[in-house]
């Protein structure tokens, strides 16, 4: 049986819709974590003001957000059981705002497929038998996953079986009739021109992953312009490949090595920039 893949892909690259205090503060915000401020092609809509402004780009196939003029309320009106409720999240964090979420896996406490998917930087392939165990899930408000050797954050509404027959979700190779989720390269880049502490880089590192709700230690590669034994060490530590790039900046290091960049460069710790890019297998 043949098997055909798609990607979801992360809401990174936002186009903020509306001016003012609220709308500066969610740029600069969301822009300071690394995510892509854009007016092409965005995958995340951001709309301030009146609803009926934000119904207006509901037919767009891109993630959906809606924040009341005063920035009290916030509702994720498009994609939000595909991700979209992580980003709404940090903008009410950020606002001290009302988070309102309707979808029925918020309503009953539950991460969707696509949302499992996400914090475990996985990507899906069966896309009609996803939305059909959604749907089980909803029902019965658990799934059972297969998985071998990756590590992941398993909420508990996802079960682990020991062995393939058994489960709802095979992470890895498996036969067609399951949902299979393939894991997702994730590359790490880090910048500096001093040595760093040993500490300082893995706060780094997870604080990066952090910002777009992947599990931290889902870190498949990472690039530094230098080599030095505290990287070596976190590398160890993480059980991720090290590669030297001589470039001059994060996301050059990334475009040199390849793959979709998530989140451009940001300082999240003193002395280093880091950059995240995911590259789909």
């Amino acid at each position: 049986m043949k098997c055909y893949y798609y990607l979801e892909l992360y809401f990174t690259h936002v186009r903020i819709v509306g001016k003012g205090e609220v709308a500066n503060k969610i740029s600069s915000l969301l822009s300071s974590l690394g995510y892509i401020i854009t007016g092409e092609k965005p995958n995340l809509y951001i709309v301030i003001g009146e609803i009926e402004r934000a119904l207006k780009f509901a037919n767009k196939k891109v993630g959906l957000i809606f924040v009341s003029e005063d920035g009290e309320y916030i509702i994720p009106l498009k994609g939000e059981s595909k991700g979209v409720s992580f980003i709404s999240s940090i903008i009410a964090d950020l606002l001290d705002s009302n988070l309102i979420t309707t979808s029925r896996f918020s309503q009953k406490g539950l991460l969707s497929v696509d949302e499992f998917a996400w914090i475990n930087a996985l990507f899906t392939r069966n896309k009609e038998k996803v939305k059909e165990l959604n749907k089980k899930l909803l029902e019965r408000k658990r799934l059972y996953i297969y998985a071998d050797g990756i590590p992941l954050i398993t909420p508990e509404e996802y079960v682990k079986t020991e062995t393939q027959s058994e489960a709802d979700i095979i992470i890895g190779e498996g036969k067609c009739d399951k949902v299979i989720l393939k894991p997702i390269k994730i590359i790490v880049g880090l910048y500096y021109t001093v040595k760093i502490p040993v500490e300082v880089l893995l706060y780094s590192i997870k604080v990066t992953l952090r910002s777009l709700f992947i599990n931290e230690n889902r870190v498949d590669v990472i690039l530094t312009p230098a080599n030095d034994n505290n990287i070596k060490q976190i590398s160890r530590l993480l059980n991720a490949e090290h590669k030297v790039i001589d470039a001059d900046t994060c996301e050059d290091m990334l475009y040199s090595y390849g793959g979709s960049i998530l989140l451009k460069s940001a300082r999240r710790a003193y002395g280093v920039t880091s950059c995240l890019a995911g590259l789909y297998l």
